[in-house]
């Protein structure tokens, strides 16, 4: 071998360092960056994974607001209740012949007329 090929061999083995070198380079670059983009991806999911558990809180505590409404109104429209609430605080009774109003016997001639008229003769007369 001449000394020009030595020199040619010499140049073309740097060469190939330097290619290597840089591909090196590229390499851990793009492998930093996927490491950075995965931490990154780790981080907002558990972000999101707190959201969610706060959600499921809030939604466990609206769903035993509701829980205890519905018991709420079984217990109020039972017939029972409602007719403790009719008596006691709005002081309605139960029918009898005293307090009702006949309609339509046909025996007078106010049987043609509305059950408003009717009404009104009988609160009036």
């Amino acid at each position: 071998m001449s000394r020009e090929e030595r020199i040619r061999n010499s140049i073309i083995r740097a060469a190939g360092i330097r290619a290597d070198r840089k591909s090196v380079i590229k390499l851990l670059a793009v492998f930093m960056l996927g490491v950075f983009v995965l931490i990154g991806m780790r981080s907002y999911a558990a972000i999101i994974q707190h959201e969610n558990n706060v959600l499921a809180e809030e939604n466990a505590y609206i769903q035993a607001e509701i829980d205890s409404l519905n018991s709420q109104i079984v217990e109020e429209t039972k017939v029972t209740r409602i007719e403790k609430v009719a008596t006691e605080d709005y002081g309605m009774v139960y029918p009898t012949p005293e307090n009702c109003i006949r309609l339509g016997d046909g025996d007078d001639d106010e049987s043609d007329k509305g059950l408003a008229d009717a009404i009104r003769n009988e609160a009036y007369n």
